[in-house]
């Protein structure tokens, strides 16, 4: 029963379903009860990174109905349609999903990795060494 509890405390009820169902796995509450946290949220951002789950997919599906709802209000009460047409932008909750995770791999990523890394060093380092100052 833990796991029943556990998954409707969970942030993300669908990806719990979604990474069962990629992992061949029919206990979901098992699955779940089986992940620190930690394991959860990096299969989330693993998934995000692989392409196969968009955490903002029923909000840019909300967001092209409120979208494509004003135009055509617009539309229906614009004196002149065909010139408000041509300036209106219309997008599926696809689309709009992917402006909002366009998360396209990087052609350096050994090097955007290396660079992060003595960022974090640089920001360690200069901790220290207020640390010290006090």
């Amino acid at each position: 029963m833990g796991g029943v509890r556990r998954l409707q405390g969970l942030p993300d009820l669908a990806f719990a379903y979604r990474l069962a169902a990629k992992l061949g796995v029919a206990d979901v509450g098992g699955l779940v009860d089986s992940l620190t946290k930690e394991q959860f949220n990096a299969w989330i951002a693993s998934a995000i990174l692989d392409g196969w789950y968009n955490p903002w997919s029923k909000t840019a599906e909300i967001l092209a109905q409120i979208n494509n709802s004003t135009n055509r209000l617009e539309l229906m009460q614009s004196s002149n349609p065909s010139m408000l047409q041509s300036r209106q932008t219309w997008r599926s909750g696809s689309e709009i999903a992917s402006l909002l995770t366009d998360f396209k791999e990087s052609k350096t990523k050994t090097s955007d990795m290396v660079d992060i890394a003595k960022k974090l060093e640089a920001i360690e380092e200069s901790k220290r060494g207020n640390r010290n100052r006090h």
